[in-house]
């Protein structure tokens, strides 16, 4: 099912806030525990770090995501899982009001999500499982799909569907996923179509993009 017309190798590699943000993010400098959207971090969709100006009252909400990925371990999120947040809730006090059953039924009832999982919501295992069983696996599910440990696969909240890394990405600057022979030309400031031809704007190449190594 995933577009691969011309049968080549997809050049990039997933986009995830992890490697996208950590070194070339400017640290916010915020002095209020980053408790408005103006937060640098935030704008870029990721947490912020002993580097920052901030101080440990900071409520950036990137930093409060174990309400989606468990609080065993520390979990950024998936670009195109950032821009939703963005849009959907205000601030950290905000995430709970997301249900997280009517999200996991949004991913398993997606047109891809059978092709990739096993789906056992009508099992009788599924159905024997406690509540605490039932928020751990979500979590799970979560973690494969909208964090940065989601590498082959990812949920689009763009397409409303699970995506193959290996065909599409997501462009947090153009805030839409695209087709992997899409890539970002930073002088235009756009996403040009072709990965091996120059924008067509202004001639600059793939390789002069600042997110070059993605593609």
């Amino acid at each position: 099912m995933w577009f691969d017309e011309d049968q080549q190798t997809n050049p990039h590699d997933t986009i995830t806030e992890e490697n996208s943000s950590d070194e070339e993010t400017e640290k916010c400098t915020c002095h209020k525990g980053c408790s408005s959207r103006s937060c640098s971090c935030f704008k870029d969709g990721s947490g912020c770090n002993s580097s920052c100006g901030c101080n440990a009252t900071c409520r950036n909400m990137f930093n409060h995501l174990e309400y989606f990925f468990g609080k065993d371990e520390k979990y950024s999120a998936h670009p195109c899982f950032a821009q939703w947040l963005k849009k959907t809730v205000k601030n950290a006090d905000a995430l709970q009001i997301i249900d997280r059953e009517k999200l996991r039924q949004r991913i398993i009832k997606s047109e891809n999500y059978p092709e990739m999982f096993e789906d056992d919501e009508g099992s009788k295992e599924w159905k024997e499982k406690n509540e605490n069983e039932k928020l751990a696996d979500t979590q799970s599910l979560f973690r494969n799909l909208m964090s940065n440990q989601a590498t082959d696969l990812y949920y689009s909240f763009c397409q409303d569907d699970v995506c193959d890394s290996g065909n599409d990405w997501h462009c947090a600057i153009c805030r839409r996923c695209m087709d992997w022979r899409v890539w970002h030309c930073d002088k235009c400031n756009k996403c040009i179509w072709g990965s091996s031809l120059p924008c067509e704007r202004c001639g600059d190449s793939n390789s002069d993009s600042e997110l070059s190594d993605y593609f």
